[in-house]
């Protein structure tokens, strides 16, 4: 049971992260594309893309959160682990539940105040865009959501790997 719970966890986690990194990459693309033409237009024929810079801030949002979910996920975030490999094996593991707990406790309560601020945030407009403020505070939900079921996916898979001697 527990076995196929991590192995179902671990085959969706892997499905997000090519989720993640197609649409960082998509982010990243469209936001160099934007910033190139908006150089352009502006210097050489001297015609300003009056929505270019704005366009791109909110890709670069994205694209922060987006890919601060797809390193999290390969854990490929900065660690004190030297602090933490000095203990017991099994201090160690218990030290890793615990700060993935603690992770995971502060991602749900990012999560439920970023659905306040992007209530808030509906009534307000990016005047460039003409889009809701709000879409500047979305991915902090979706990601925040992302990032919780890799914790919990971190959490099971700490859970049942052996403890390294």
């Amino acid at each position: 049971m527990f076995q196929s719970l991590l192995l179902r966890m671990n085959r969706l986690s892997q499905t997000l992260g090519n989720i993640e990194m197609i649409l960082s990459c998509i982010f990243l693309l469209a936001m160099v594309s934007i910033v190139g033409v908006s150089v352009f237009l502006r210097y050489v024929l001297k015609s300003p893309l009056i929505a270019g810079m704005n366009f791109a801030t909110l890709l670069l949002v994205w694209l922060s959160f987006f890919g601060a979910s797809f390193v999290y996920r390969e854990k490929g975030h900065i660690a004190l682990e030297f602090v933490i490999n000095r203990f017991s094996t099994v201090i160690r593991k218990s030290i890793t539940v615990s700060i993935y707990s603690i992770i995971a406790v502060t991602l749900i309560v990012t999560v439920v105040q970023s659905g306040y601020l992007i209530l808030v945030q509906w009534k307000q407009q990016i005047v460039a865009l003409d889009i809701p403020r709000s879409f500047l505070s979305i991915p902090i939900s979706i990601t925040g959501i992302l990032m919780i079921l890799t914790t919990f996916n971190h959490i099971l898979t700490e859970l049942q790997t052996p403890p390294k001697q």
